[in-house]
């Protein structure tokens, strides 16, 4: 079945999708078949809500949104049929989408509106028999019956020629609008094809250099040529189907963003950077016990991580500070914080040790950072609590967990990435292709169940970092 909406408010506004898919994912992540603005569209979540083909009906679940899914004005509370015409409110005062799509309501509600529309068309009718006049007026004698009916012929002779010459002119502005179009649907086409064709070569490319190596990102490129070598095959069996161009784009923009994610070496990334991330235990004044995330800039030993992993809320000190490097067993460090950021949530850690050890690439001064960018993601989140680091702290062996990230919003202090985080997380580094730390991340928003995340720009670490480090910014 064919799915049509129409985008009538928010930043994507006028615009419609025409998708034939099982099922369509609807949010601001670039995952989804119908994506909103990450900037413009903030009502909408992540991953909002999803209409699902079933049959010749539709069925539209909310995907656990912060602001609701509506359709008609009313929230949906549970999975609920959806029909021609319906309006889906993306949050009470979020941006709309009128349905389009080969699903007709209900037997019943097409007999009460029937009935109800008959009512209406007997009334104006019967209105209509009132107002008319019972009689043409007295006829006094037989000339003035003449006069009056050629009058009359004139007029309705004048109007049905006005009548005409409007409708040619209107078919001409048909037929021709109509050839205009046509020709550039078909050039439209023609490009998507040329494009679609290039990039089906570098999918098939990627797809061979991935092996599995991340998050099954080489099985989603996989999918996503079929899909668009599926769209070639109609084109080329003659299909004249209006929405092609459109899917093709769809397909090309899905693929674009899955090249993008998997291009971006996890691999070598994890094998050159977590070696210099470490696992940061922390007694606050209060006694409570608390753990983060932070990275080596220095071969001598000097951690970066949040100010609030070694502070309590007051801005109290830690009373203990204790440091693991990646994949080394019960092999704790003591340090003490010697600097924190005034502006922004960074702390700078100096290990009591003696080195070396191991550093970052580096730190990126002026980082590509866009909406739509892939970036990773290595630390610890939710502490001793992932796989390999249950157990006594005493005995730790810290292993790092990698995770794969995108930017979703830009701001002047602030990058958010789409991308897991939790307890644990904070002061983790974010790497870019080059594994140049781009992100330090301090936080995300509640309401997302850890998927949407906050860190501070490296252009504001680079600004703070102490004069002996400063060789680590590139």
């Amino acid at each position: 079945m064919r799915v049509e909406l129409a985008i009538t408010s928010g930043a994507r506004a006028g615009q419609k999708e025409l998708l034939e898919m099982p099922l369509i994912r609807i949010g601001r992540h670039p995952a989804n078949d119908v994506r909103f603005h990450p900037e413009l569209d903030t009502d909408v979540s992540g991953m909002h809500c999803e209409i699902k083909v079933i049959g010749a009906r539709l069925m539209i679940h909310d995907s656990n949104s912060t602001n609701g899914t509506f359709v008609n004005g009313e929230r949906v509370r549970e999975d609920r049929p959806i029909y021609d015409g319906d309006v889906i409110g993306l949050g009470a005062h979020g941006p709309q989408l009128t349905l389009g799509a080969a699903a007709a309501r209900p037997p019943e509600a097409t007999r009460v509106a029937s009935s109800r529309d008959a009512a209406v068309a007997a009334n104006a009718s019967a209105r209509a028999s009132v107002a008319a006049p019972a009689s043409a007026g007295r006829l006094d004698t037989q000339a003035r019956v003449a006069i009056a009916v050629k009058e009359q012929t004139n007029s309705l002779r004048t109007m049905v020629i006005g009548l005409a010459v409007v409708v040619v002119l209107v078919v001409i502005g048909v037929v021709a609008y109509g050839k205009r179009s046509g020709d550039k649907a078909e050039q439209d086409l023609k490009a998507a094809l040329a494009r679609n064709d290039s990039l089906s070569a570098l999918v098939t490319k990627t797809v061979g250099a991935m092996k599995g190596k991340v998050g099954g990102l080489d099985s989603a490129l996989a999918l996503s040529k079929a899909e668009g070598d599926k769209l070639r095959s109609e084109l080329a069996n003659g299909s004249k189907s209006g929405d092609l161009t459109q899917r093709l784009l769809a397909a090309e923009s899905r693929q674009r963003q899955i090249v993008s994610a998997a291009q971006l070496d996890y691999e070598a990334i994890a094998a050159k950077s977590s070696p210099a991330v470490v696992f940061i235990a922390v007694q606050l004044p209060s006694g409570k016990k608390v753990s983060g995330s932070g990275f080596n800039v220095l071969p001598s030993g000097l951690i970066v991580t949040n100010k609030h992993v070694v502070q309590d809320e007051n801005g109290g000190a830690a009373v203990r500070i204790a440091v693991e490097f990646d994949k080394t067993k019960a092999a704790w460090m003591p340090g003490h914080v010697v600097k924190v950021s005034e502006t922004d949530d960074l702390a700078w850690i100096k290990l009591d040790r003696e080195g070396p050890f191991p550093t970052v690439a580096g730190v990126s001064r002026t980082p590509d950072i866009r909406v739509g960018v892939p970036a990773a993601i290595i630390g610890y989140p939710l502490g001793t609590s992932t796989a390999g680091m249950e157990g006594d702290i005493s005995s730790l062996l810290a292993v790092s967990t990698l995770g794969v990230a995108t930017v979703s919003k830009v701001l002047e202090n602030v990058i958010q990435f789409d991308a897991f985080a939790a307890e644990g997380s904070s002061g983790s580094p974010i790497f870019d292709s080059r594994g140049y730390v781009i992100g330090v991340l301090y936080g995300g928003a509640a309401e997302s169940g850890g998927r949407i995340i906050y860190a501070v720009p490296a252009r504001k670490l680079a600004e703070q970092m102490p004069a002996d480090a400063q060789g680590i910014v590139r």
